[in-house]
């Protein structure tokens, strides 16, 4: 935290004392103008773009943060967003769960990849999203400098043997299995892979054929208990495990996470990808920096490293409000049930978990940047989390019209079958009459939906595009 000019420690409130005072504006109704909202307002109207990030699901002064950094160094809001996500997620480790159904608790940790050209500046935005935990990073290891020099001393002298310390961390760079496992089992709260390339980490995947190696992450994504056995060294179980992932890759190697069979086993599915519709080249500018701003964000950040597990050591606990649950439970049982390609139901299941994952994450910030002590998760998360949910679902259809190269020689499923023999075939259709009629009602819902029919429609091998939103069949 920073301090005030008598030494004192300041809170995040004080620190925000002579700030703009960014309020939720679904909490206050007044008629100052909001900096934060014209910023949205202004990228949506000066950019076609058909996905942006949803900046409007943080608190204000998260949003201002990412404003910020936006206009001083003209970094990707989608990786801006995307990175506060993650470095939230990482700060908050395993120190809240959230019960979902009785025997059923969910973590926030999150598989993040950022996407984009060279010279994007993927790993600046990171650098600055993080930037509040390598501050921690230091000082842990400065702690843990004095206690070896402390540890060095005892070894010769008459006094009691001082165990030897470990290095206590929030981010691991050094990927492999081992070196994970052994670090998590010495920082349990929660670790986090942050690496500026993540195809290093991809393609060491199974370089022993023994090794497992994809397994134990689908494992660690998971959260389920794991159990290393060394023959040199003692056996490692972590049972309740939290590690994350976030870097960066280029769009050209993207095929190398589909490779593997990791577009089959679910793998390429747990990552959520941020992949920006909108990309501009960097123009170097000499802006100064917001300071109360970015105290601000590194209030957040080091409330959220705070938060305090249990008395007993362990997970606090929160579950969803009446109101939240129905909305989230109603909006999950109302999610398609048929799809035209089989990895859209994969990408859409594990997507479903990440909302509730979202969710805990919003609603912890909002706790911190609005001093509250909500015990449940409201409604606000629950939508907030579907808003990142459509966002993510967006970007990972994306990355698999990147990396999947269809196999026309095989037959189309049933259902891609039907729908193609019912469109006309003599004649163009407009994406209205195509949604028309894949869409009718068969069992009281939908055959498919209106986004499934217009990803459909962009299958080059099926349909041509005659005009602007007008399409004919490939005969």
């Amino acid at each position: 935290m920073a301090t005030t000019n008598n030494g004192a420690p300041n809170t995040l409130g004080s620190i925000r004392g002579s700030n703009i005072s960014f309020k939720n504006k679904d909490t206050e109704n007044n008629s100052k103008i909001d900096l934060s909202d014209l910023e949205k307002d202004f990228s949506v109207l000066t950019e076609k773009n058909e996905n942006p990030f949803p900046t409007e699901v943080f608190p204000k002064d998260l949003q201002a943060i990412i404003y910020h950094a936006h206009n001083n160094y003209q970094f990707s809001i989608d990786y801006l967003g995307a990175g506060c996500l993650s470095a939230m997620s990482a700060a908050i480790g395993i120190s809240y769960k959230v019960e979902v159904l009785q025997g059923w608790l969910e973590k926030c940790n999150l598989f993040m990849v950022i996407v984009g050209r060279t010279g994007d500046a993927k790993s600046h935005a990171l650098n600055f999203c993080f930037k509040p935990i390598q501050k921690r990073e230091k000082a842990l290891f400065q702690k843990y400098e004095q206690e070896m020099r402390d540890y060095e001393r005892s070894l010769g002298g008459d006094q009691e043997k001082v165990e030897k310390p470990f290095l206590e961390r929030l981010l691991i760079n050094d990927s492999t299995p081992e070196a994970l496992i052994q670090a998590h089992s010495n920082n349990k709260r929660s670790l986090c892979i942050y690496m500026d390339e993540l195809h290093g980490w991809i393609k060491n995947f199974n370089r022993y054929n023994s090794s497992g190696e994809e397994q134990t992450y689908l494992t660690l994504w998971s959260g389920g208990v794991i159990t290393v056995d060394r023959v040199s060294s003692k056996s490692i179980r972590l049972d309740d495990p939290f590690i994350g992932v976030i870097g960066g890759t280029q769009i050209s190697v993207l095929k190398e996470f589909a490779k593997g069979g990791r577009s089959a086993n679910g793998f390429l599915d747990r990552m959520l990808f941020v992949f920006p519709e909108v990309q501009k080249n960097i123009k170097w500018s000499d802006n100064k920096q917001d300071e109360i701003i970015m105290q601000n964000y590194f209030a957040i950040i080091t409330d959220l490293i705070d938060l305090k597990l249990n008395p007993n050591n362990e997970s606090n606990i929160i579950c969803f409000e009446a109101e939240a649950k129905k909305f989230l439970f109603d909006w999950q049982n109302a999610r398609p049930e048929n799809y035209l390609f089989e990895y859209e139901r994969s990408i859409e299941v594990k997507l479903q978990q990440y909302v509730i994952r979202f969710a805990l994450i919003l609603q912890l910030v909002f706790n911190i940047c609005e001093d509250k002590t909500d015990k449940e998760i409201q409604l606000f998360a629950v939508k907030g989390g579907i808003k990142l949910f459509e966002y993510f679902y967006f970007n990972a259809i994306k990355v698999r019209d990147e990396t999947i190269k269809k196999n026309y020689n095989e037959s189309l499923s049933e259902l891609q079958r039907t729908i193609l023999d019912d469109l006309p075939s003599n004649s163009s259709f407009s994406t209205a009459d195509a949604i028309k009629i894949a869409c009718i009602i068969v069992n009281g819902k939908p055959r498919i939906s209106e986004r499934q029919v217009k990803t459909y429609l962009k299958d080059r091998k099926l349909f041509k595009k005659v005009s602007h939103g007008f399409y004919q069949k490939i005969q």
